[in-house]
């Protein structure tokens, strides 16, 4: 089984691409209804806002940190924890951690991990099956080990972004490749949309996992963006981003 197929399926599962796509959600409502170009917030301001608060909806919506311990039925929750690499934010769920990445809305494939910071290109030469490159040490000293793995992590990227004007959302999972030759940044990714994730296997909660806006402030419109790229395999994909 393809590496990508094998990922999804472990992580769909339980809802855990369920849980990153609510967070990121959540988070793009937040800083798009508090920051705005005409109070003078610019690229930069939305860049690092969106960062820090999509870290802080992760551990909401895992019920980590400041917002646990979890207290629910849902099995999934009991199984995420922190899993930090390099002081960059991560969330392990069994064999995978996840790390973040914004990039330009509309430019998931122009992500050069070569320019990127040390960890990144370190996770970008991760060994691969199909990579010829040597694996580095990626440490791993701050990884909590889930009960019943004690192997090192896969770690895959959670590439967000998303457009103010009109609000569209974009969320990929993938296998990063170190691209130096100006190539694919990706061994392979998938959208997280609804219709691709299908519906969502937790139960249902009496609290919503997103914190919305006061009474008088209204509801964000979102538009699901159809983006027709090239994958990583090489192949032609319709994808409905977000």
């Amino acid at each position: 089984m393809h590496e990508g197929q094998e990922a999804w399926d472990v992580l769909v599962g339980p809802g855990f691409l369920h849980a990153l796509r609510d967070a990121h959600e959540a988070a793009t409502r937040i800083v798009f209804t508090r920051l705005s170009r005409s109070a003078g917030f610019k690229d930069r301001s939305f860049g690092y806002t969106s960062f820090d608060v999509l870290e802080s909806q992760l551990d909401r919506v895992f019920r980590l940190g400041a917002f646990g311990p979890a207290d629910t039925d849902d099995p999934l929750l009991g199984a995420v924890a922190r899993a930090n690499l390099n002081g960059s934010p991560g969330w392990r769920y069994g064999s995978y951690r996840v790390l973040l990445k914004r990039y330009d809305f509309g430019s998931v494939d122009g992500i050069r991990w070569d320019q990127a910071s040390p960890t990144k290109q370190a996770v970008s030469k991760q060994d691969y099956a199909d990579d010829p490159q040597l694996a580095l040490d990626l440490g791993g000293h701050d990884v909590p080990v889930v009960p019943g793995e004690t192997s090192a992590p896969i770690t895959l990227v959670l590439a967000h972004s998303a457009s103010e004007e009109p609000l569209e959302l974009e969320l990929f999972l993938g296998r990063p490749r170190f691209n130096a030759d100006g190539g694919s940044p990706w061994w392979w990714r998938r959208a997280l949309t609804r219709e691709a994730l299908g519906a969502d296997p937790r139960p249902a909660r009496v609290e919503p996992t997103m914190p919305i806006w006061s009474e008088d402030e209204l509801d964000v419109p979102l538009r699901l963006r159809a983006a027709t790229g090239r994958t990583a395999t090489g192949t032609t994909s319709s994808e409905p981003a977000r």
